[in-house]
């Protein structure tokens, strides 16, 4: 007899269901900033870690890049390690038209998006020949390139007069924070909000205490605008592979011959493929601007092609969610690595200098090994043994058997809201 609890589609049980883990997740990510506002400790043991707000905004710009990747490998079957050229391309567009231009952050989008998408299409072409490590090797020569591109001082630019390297400010970088900084508007009533969770009993003492200061107001609606950046993103992928793109998108991944025989056009969606998964780089390159408030081309080079990848491994390449753990996992796990001073049978001189990168290098391989799906596969394992959700016809014939022990869903079930409006 199964200890599951199992729960019909489409039925009262299932929408709460789904109700209460898309309202878990969304008051995760909007109370959380208020937690941490400005600086959270974590002590394990004898170690002490640092989550701050910066690392928070950091992590939603770099999810939206590994969705990029995920795009490509997740759904395409193709390998890219040249993301971080686009993501690099979208910082200093950002950066150029704020600094230079005047332009708001956000409106920068409207620039970003055309260019890193026609970018991402034209670079997509050799897709249409190679595959593999071959395409990996072209697409890690497109990472390896920006920072050198970034300090030419020899190639004009058309209509603004000047060379690359005085647009990009070259070796020095590009400060947009002295220029542009993000305020955070007056009718936001930060403290009302925090004087009400403060004032929740046994749950408020996690506020802090008092108002909030100039700076973290400012942060946490930096963070607002990110995450909303972040939520339109995610939802247009997720529409765009429910779509008759995706379900051709899959098909290349499945098997190019048997989709070129269905009439799937194997060119153009490989294209466009590559043309989506470059605009989200570049968004993220975008929301890297709006966070840091300066841009340096050496920030975006093969280490950052890497982490990318690294982090879809990490977090599961054939789920969305994966892509939102990535972003977490390519930014917390090396500040955690850092931070770690002592662990039981590990000296404390491996864990400093440069073996300790090393030691998180060895972490991720082992954490592969012991969830080979990423770390949401494992939740969701996890999950399956407890909640069975079964289809009505199923149901209603009192199928109820168990589902292979290896058997997940590929797909996250869309959330409520979105469930009907999905095109065709």
């Amino acid at each position: 007899m199964s200890a599951r609890w199992t729960i019909v589609q489409g039925s009262p049980q299932h929408r709460i269901y789904r109700w209460v883990g898309w309202g878990s997740f969304v008051a995760a990510v909007l109370l959380i900033p208020l937690i941490v506002a400005d600086v959270a400790v974590i002590n394990i043991g004898s170690n002490s870690y640092k989550f701050t707000m910066s690392q928070l905004t950091l992590a939603t710009s770099w999810a939206v890049a590994v969705l990029g990747v995920q795009v490509i490998v997740g759904y395409t079957g193709q390998l890219t390690l040249g993301n971080s050229f686009f993501a690099g391309v979208g910082a200093y567009l950002t950066a150029i038209l704020v600094a230079d231009y005047h332009w708001s952050y956000v409106s920068t989008l409207v620039v970003v998006l055309p260019i890193t998408f026609l970018l991402g299409m034209a670079i997509g072409l050799p897709a249409l020949r190679i595959r593999g490590l071959y395409l990996a090797l072209v697409t890690i020569s497109i990472a390896a390139l920006l920072p050198s591109f970034a300090k030419l001082d020899t190639i004009s630019i058309p209509f603004t007069g000047k060379t690359i390297s005085e647009l990009t400010n070259g070796s020095n970088g590009k400060d947009i924070k002295s220029i542009s900084k993000i305020k955070s508007p007056d009718w936001i009533p930060w403290d009302g909000i925090a004087g009400f969770f403060q004032g929740i009993p046994v749950v408020g003492k996690f506020f802090g205490e008092g108002g909030l200061s100039a700076r973290q107001e400012d942060t946490l609606y930096k963070y607002l605008i990110m995450l909303a950046i972040a939520v339109i993103a995610f939802w247009l992928v997720r529409n765009l592979l429910n779509s008759r793109v995706g379900r051709a998108l899959q098909a290349i991944r499945d098997n190019e011959t048997s989709a070129a025989v269905s009439g799937v056009d194997l060119a153009l969606y490989k294209t466009l493929a590559f043309g989506v998964s470059a605009a989200l780089a570049g968004v993220a390159g975008t929301m890297y601007a709006i966070d840091i408030g300066f841009v340096n081309s050496d920030d975006f080079g093969l280490f950052l092609a890497v982490n990318f990848v690294v982090g879809l491994v990490v977090g599961g390449v054939i789920n969305m969610w994966g892509a939102v753990v990535g972003g977490l996992a390519i930014v917390l796990i090396p500040s955690m690595a850092r931070s770690t001073q002592s662990v039981p049978l590990v000296k404390q001189s491996w864990l400093q200098g440069p073996v300790g990168p090393f030691v998180q290098g060895v972490l991720l391989i082992l954490l592969t090994f012991v969830l080979p799906g990423g770390i949401v596969y494992g939740i969701r394992r996890l999950r399956a043994r407890f909640v069975q959700v079964v289809p009505p016809e199923l149901a209603a014939k009192g199928e109820m058997e168990e589902p292979p022990e290896d058997y997940i869903p590929l797909m996250e079930e869309p959330p409520p809201e979105l469930s009907e409006s999905v095109p065709d």
